[in-house]
């Protein structure tokens, strides 16, 4: 004959108490990390972010580009003003004056370029600084809404 030994009411409500605070002591450690940790949607936001930043040189090379391209026509126009007394300066001459319009339309191109890249940058830094509240503000509700959910059934 085998004897079981059955453990008394008090003891098994111990030992129910000890696993469920367990369980509860990890669900509500599990909610905290998750609401702590950065996710999958935070580190893009954060690569996001980094790519606006390389953006933002481009455009100041951008700028230079445009900067260099207005000296080039600063020099056309001077090149231009010389006084040429044959049919090869003139045809030189003429040849200044398109590249004189070859250059401010690039120039022009390049200001409007810069203009219009800064004014995305700025929209794009907008929305990502909008995408991570609203991701922060999800993470809390939902750990708020986790950790009630623990200490009601806790």
């Amino acid at each position: 004959m085998v004897m079981v030994l059955i453990p008394s009411l008090p003891e098994i409500t111990s030992g129910i108490g000890y696993v469920t605070n367990g369980a509860c002591d990890m669900a509500s450690s599990a909610v905290q990390q998750w609401v702590n940790n950065p996710s999958t949607a935070q580190m893009g936001l954060n690569v996001l972010a980094a790519q606006i930043e390389a953006l933002e040189q481009l455009v100041v090379k951008l700028r230079t580009v445009a900067d260099g391209i207005e000296q080039v026509y600063v020099k056309l126009v001077a090149a231009q003003a010389l006084e040429w007394h044959s049919p090869a300066g003139q045809a030189f001459r003429e040849a200044l004056g398109s590249r004189q319009l070859n250059a401010k339309e690039l120039e022009a191109t390049a200001l409007e370029t810069v203009r219009l890249a800064r004014l995305s940058i700025d929209e794009l830094r907008t929305i990502v600084a909008s995408l991570q509240t609203l991701l922060a503000t999800a993470r809390a509700t939902a750990g708020a809404a986790a950790s009630s959910v623990i200490d009601q059934v806790c």
